[in-house]
């Protein structure tokens, strides 16, 4: 449930006012798109390549009698939206699973509008010494556990290899750059385990 912290420092730091348009990347089943249109009651988009997942999101809505939000199917990597369409882009534990990098980090900068801001929420390895091999056992080991328990395994396995093998913060930072974003910048939550990276589309 720690998810739901770090998700919440993400959109603390991303400030939209009521005539803003935001636009959540990988959205899943909703929780980041919903939490911004209640706190910040704006026009949100909702965008996930699984169709399974928009049509739980669009089922979420209907409950929540939540139409400020339109959840629709897409490749964060070919968006079919206008240039300069939305002030914020978000994604949530999303962009390591994404085929390119670059490919997405150069739409996201076509679609956000001058001084609109990018956010990426993604696991990171922990920075602390002491909680590092902790956390690798317990991310490496129980959590695949827990997960056979109460779903499919390699869903969980998948999960500590994708982090391993994802990109370092320095990195994830100058493909940011190389797209065109400025003010780039990252925060650090629970000893490293998740990041928030920041950067401004500025023209």
């Amino acid at each position: 449930g720690i998810d739901r912290y770090w998700q919440s420092r993400l959109i603390k730091q991303v400030k939209l006012l009521p005539h803003h348009k935001f636009l959540d990347v990988a959205s899943g089943t909703g929780d980041i798109a919903f939490s911004f249109s209640q706190k910040y009651k704006v026009y949100g988009v909702g965008l996930d390549i699984a169709s399974n997942m928009i049509k739980i999101a669009k089922d979420k809505a209907k409950i929540f009698c939540n139409y400020n939000i339109d959840f629709l199917e897409g490749d964060a990597e070919s968006m079919d939206f206008n240039n300069n369409s939305f002030d914020a882009i978000t994604i949530s534990f999303g962009f390591r699973n994404l085929g390119s990098y670059d490919n997405a980090l150069s739409e996201f900068y076509r679609v956000l509008d001058k001084h609109g801001k990018l956010a990426i929420l993604e696991f990171s390895k922990p920075t602390s010494r002491w909680f590092a091999p902790l956390f690798k056992f317990y991310f490496n080991t129980i959590i695949p556990l827990l997960g056979s328990i109460l779903s499919k395994k390699e869903a969980y396995m998948y999960l500590p290899e994708s982090v391993d093998f994802f990109l370092k913060r320095e990195d994830v930072c100058n493909k940011m750059k190389v797209a065109g974003f400025k003010n780039i910048r990252y925060i650090d939550y629970t000893f490293g385990v998740a990041t928030l990276y920041l950067g401004d589309k500025i023209e």
